[in-house]
Order: structure tokens, then sequence, then C-alpha cells
């Protein structure tokens, strides 16, 4: 028998003691009443104290233990029984275990919730949860910056009243009515338009989450077809105006009626063509293996005014052609750890890209400063400028403002020309210089940081 039984089978045993002796006392002569009468409250007394120190730690334990488990209840999941001896010993152990149950278990739950949020919050595409009436329980960062809202206009209220698109308040009615996942629609939201593809797919026992709601912007992916599309229209016109010259110079040198004079002016221009063509391919060809990184580079100390002059003796003859010169830096120039061939050109490229605007008799402008980490190699120009709608995409490969499509480049340079700067680790931008024209500026590391030169097998 447990301690607990014991104590319980004593003050049974004493009450039973107290019974025997009352009926005693009525039994017994009256003069032996008295006696019998004080012998028992004597022993009675004993009995009821004895009881109560023996039941005493018992109420106590299972005050405490009831204390413990309110606390539990109360979130306080570190309360714990604190009498683990006595009579409820194994009572206050079991209970203990299973606190300490209770504890690891919500530590693993928050845990996993942490996960989730940071997962949630990290993803690159918009992520949504509704309840089964629609109203929005939890919406990501990505999913607040392509609606372009706050979360307190978000969460909590209705999906429709919230984002104003039937067509994604329709999807999500869809996949909420529980016939499976519908399939993924590309929804122009906003007055924007900006495509996005929404998918809504349905949460089984998700508690408050009965669907997910996942957008992606597609946005660039838009971008990316229109410079394909941009690419295929700007090269088949490059490349169909020089070969249809070649072939008509060849046709007529094939009749054989020209004179030498006439002969050697179309052999000049078909070799004028071939050149055009042979820089266009060349230029496809480097802008290839710099964007696959291919492209290999031997860092050196460059002193970039010796390379502005270096570009600037490329270009002498187009530039006494337009009667356009060029205001070197002044001065003493910061040095960068940096692949010569690869700097020449990058300025090469930028002062190539102004002369094309520049009108005659204009200057270019070249100025090199020193930004502490880095340095800033800006060239300007006195042309039209660049109108603001073209001012993010004049780095673009193949892209080609509207006011420079009669030029016979491919719009290559500058795409070259960023490509070549971020795998030194720097950066380029492009803006109108107030009272001039446009200004193309890189940033260089002064140390070099891009990619690693390869070591020879």
């Amino acid at each position: 028998m447990s301690s607990l039984a014991g104590r319980a089978a004593l003050a049974s045993g004493v009450a039973a003691l107290l019974a025997a002796s009352a009926a005693a006392i009525v039994a017994a002569p009256a003069g032996d009443a008295l006696w019998i009468t004080v012998t028992v409250l004597v022993a009675g007394g004993g009995g009821f104290a004895g009881a109560f120190l023996l039941l005493r730690p018992v109420a106590l334990s299972v005050r405490e233990t009831a204390e413990a488990a309110r606390a539990l209840r109360g979130s306080s999941l570190s309360a714990r029984a604190i009498r683990t001896t006595g009579p409820t010993a194994e009572l206050t152990h079991e209970f203990n275990v299973m606190a300490a149950a209770l504890e690891e278990s919500s530590r693993a739950i928050t845990a996993e919730h942490a996960r989730l949020e940071a997962a949630l919050a990290a993803a690159a595409d918009g992520i949504m949860a509704v309840d089964a009436e629609t109203d929005v329980q939890y919406a990501n960062p990505a999913a607040l910056a392509m609606l372009g809202l706050g979360e307190e206009e978000v969460v909590g209220r209705t999906l429709i009243e919230s984002v104003r698109d039937y067509e994604l308040d329709a999807l999500l009615r869809e996949a909420l009515a529980g016939e499976g996942t519908p399939p993924s629609r590309v929804v122009p939201f906003g007055a924007e338009r900006t495509p996005l593809r929404a998918l809504a797919v349905p949460v089984a026992e998700g508690g408050s989450w009965a669907a997910l709601l996942v957008l992606v912007d597609l946005s660039d992916v838009q971008r990316v077809d229109h410079v394909r599309r941009d690419f295929i229209s700007n090269v088949s016109h490059e490349l169909r105006t020089p070969i249809a010259a070649i072939g008509a110079l060849v046709e007529t040198l094939e009749l054989g009626d020209l004179e030498n004079d006439e002969q050697a002016a179309f052999l000049s221009r078909i070799h004028s063509q071939v050149q055009r063509m042979a820089l266009l391919t060349n230029e496809l060809l480097d802008l290839s293996r710099i964007e696959s990184g291919a492209i290999h580079l031997e860092p050196e100390r460059v002193d970039l005014a010796s390379a502005v002059a270096e570009a600037q003796a490329g270009l002498t003859p187009r530039l006494e052609a337009c009667n356009v010169r060029i205001d070197g830096p002044s001065g003493e120039t910061p040095a960068v750890e940096a692949d010569r061939t690869a700097t020449v050109r990058i300025v090469t490229n930028l002062l190539d890209n102004a002369l094309k605007f520049s009108p005659e008799g204009s200057a270019i402008t070249v100025d090199v400063r020193d930004e502490d980490a880095l340095v800033a190699v800006e060239v300007c120009d006195d042309g039209p400028g660049i109108a603001a709608q073209d001012l993010d995409r004049v780095f673009e490969r193949f892209y080609k403002a509207e006011h420079s499509r009669a030029d016979e480049g491919a719009g290559l340079g500058l795409a070259i020309v960023k490509h070549l700067v971020q795998a030194h680790g720097g950066t380029v931008a492009a803006r109108n210089e107030d009272g001039r024209g446009a200004a193309m500026t890189v940033r260089l590391p002064k140390r070099f940081v891009g990619r690693e030169p390869r070591v020879p097998s």
C-alpha cells in the first residue's frame, strides 16, 4: 500500500475508534462514564492531531500542483510542482514530466514558426494567406511591395477590399471552393498593369490559413523578352544593310564593265561593309564572353590619365573628322587595380558613345575623381541628353534611343561597358548634366575585387 493510501487508512481507523469509544461510554456504568469520556477525548484529540499532521502535506502538495497547472494554462511554461517527496511524490513527478514535455513542444513550435516566417519574409515572390472568408491573415514584404500597400491596409481586410482586383479574388475563391488547385493566371495588376502570375493554393487543416495566394512579378521576364525582340530587330537590320551592299557591289563587279577606278571604289566600299559586319560580330562575341564570365582579367596598377589618353588616341581620326575635342583630366589622377586592356576599352566605349551625340565644334569632358575606396570616371558631352524614359535602359544590350536609330552601331558599346565594370566589382550610371548633354559615370574599386584571374593549366 502506498504512503498516501496508508495515511487514509489511518484516518479511517481513528474515526472507527472514536465511534467505538462513544458506544462504550453509552453502555458503561455511570461511575465509569466520566473516566471513559476523558480518556476518549484525549485519545480522539490525539488522533485528530495525528491525522491533520499526516494529511496536511498532501493538501499542500495538491494546492501547489494546482497553482502550477494554472500557471501553465497562463503560458508560463517554466512552472513546476515544488514538492517532489512525500505521499504525492509520484503525482508531482508525472506532472513535472508533462510540463517539461509541453515546454519543449512549445519551443519547437515557436522555432518552426520563426523559420517559416523568415522564409516567407525572404521570399522574392509575393505570398498572402487568407481564411475561408478571404480575409487576409498574412502578407509577406514582397507581396506588399508588388501591391504598393502597407501591412495595415491589407491584413485583417478581405482580399477584394485591399487589392481591388476581381481576377485575383475570383482565382482565390476558386481555390477555396475545394475543387483542387486552379491553374495559374497572368493578371495585369494596378494602374501600371504590372503583369503578375498568380497561383491560389488551398491549405488543408491550416487553421485560419485556408488558402495561399502566390504572386510572381513578370516585369523582368517581359523586359528580357522585349530585349530579345529588339536584338532580333537590330541585328537583322544591321546585318541586312552591309550584306545587301556587298551583294550589289559584287554583282556589279561580276558584270566586268567598270573602269579600274570604279572597281577600286567598289572594293573599298566592300571592305568597309565587311569591317562593319566583323565589328558587330566581334562585339556580340565579346559581350557573350563577358556575360558568361569567360573573360580573362589580369589586374595591375592602371593610371587612369594614361588610359584616357590611349583611348583618345584611338579615336583621333573620328574626332578630327567631327571637329570635336576631348578635355581630359588635369593634374594627378588616382590609380586603380584593374585589367588595363578592359579599362582602356571602357573609356574608349564611353568616349565613342559621347562622340556619336556631340555636335560639331563641341567638347567632351572627362573627369576622374577620388571617392575613398572608389575612383569615378565621368564622361560628359554637349549632345541632346537622354530622354527620361531611356535613362534606366541605356546600358542594356541592343538598346538604342530613338534619336540614335540612324547611327551605325548596334547598341552594344554601353552594354560592354556595364559588364566589364561589373566584372571589376564596380558600378555604372547615366544622367543628364545641367546645361550640357549626357553624363556617363563608372566607378571602379581601387583594389581589385572582381573575378580572380585564371591559373594557366
